[in-house]
């Protein structure tokens, strides 16, 4: 049965990500990962509602960017390691990829990490607090037209809380973290919402095509949580 993560709190839209933005991107097919390993594997999939359909704005990419906190703390670390998910399609094909669920296959720095946005090349959404800073007519802290890391917009040592989508992951874990249906609105690509649901047989499926990738999958359950997770 579906659950869902709706009203994210304090939604800040700036300006677009770089490709090539710091942190781990896809694993390698050729891995070689075991429980023995110094980092860890994180799992999850991620698409966007099909309002995007109603109007084809933001081209054919979608990103996430996660940042490591401090759990002790509830903030951000300055300094701290980070990812991001990118689905990228073919300008020829009829839709964007990031319609259709897709997985993504890891490999992280062990921490505690936070999602901190999401969106499309043009136009992203933070979940977090933005730095202070001079604003633009419309009080935003940057134009839209700004192709930037998402970083440069949030406050490095920004609080974290149940606005947040937060979890951690060990040395040598494989982690699922479920599944992210960000919702936009019909006419714009600012993000209003996520639904938040989990695949685990589609997770397992994807790590399949990683055969050094070896160990116990651990699922992330909401209503179980060894992490911590927005209600």
């Amino acid at each position: 049965m579906r659950s869902f993560w709706r009203g994210v709190a304090a939604l800040a839209v700036v300006g677009a990500l770089v490709s090539g933005c710091s942190g781990a991107s896809t694993a390698s097919k050729s891995l070689s990962f075991d429980a023995t390993s110094d980092k860890a594997i994180v799992i999850l999939g991620t698409s966007v509602t099909h309002e995007q359909q109603e109007e084809i704005r933001s081209g054919r990419s979608f990103s996430t960017f996660w940042v490591e906190y401090d759990p002790a703390t509830d903030r951000l670390l300055p300094d701290g390691e980070t990812f991001r998910t990118s689905i990228v399609a073919s300008a020829f094909t009829e839709e964007p990829a990031y319609l259709t669920p897709m997985v993504s296959v890891l490999e992280v720095d062990p921490g505690a990490y936070a999602l901190i946005g999401a969106g499309f090349p043009h136009l992203m959404t933070t979940f977090v607090r933005s730095k202070i800073g001079p604003k633009d007519e419309r009080g935003r802290g940057q134009s839209w037209h700004f192709t930037v890391d998402p970083r440069v917009h949030i406050d490095p040592a920004a609080e974290v809380n149940r606005a947040n989508y937060l979890f951690s992951v060990a040395p040598g874990e494989i982690l699922y973290i479920g599944h992210f249906e960000f919702v936009k609105w019909g006419h714009s690509d600012t993000i209003r919402g996520i639904n938040y649901e989990q695949d685990a047989a589609a997770a397992r499926q994807a790590l399949a095509d990683y055969p050094g990738i070896s160990g116990f999958m651990s699922t992330f359950d909401p209503a179980r949580p060894p992490q911590s997770v927005s209600r």
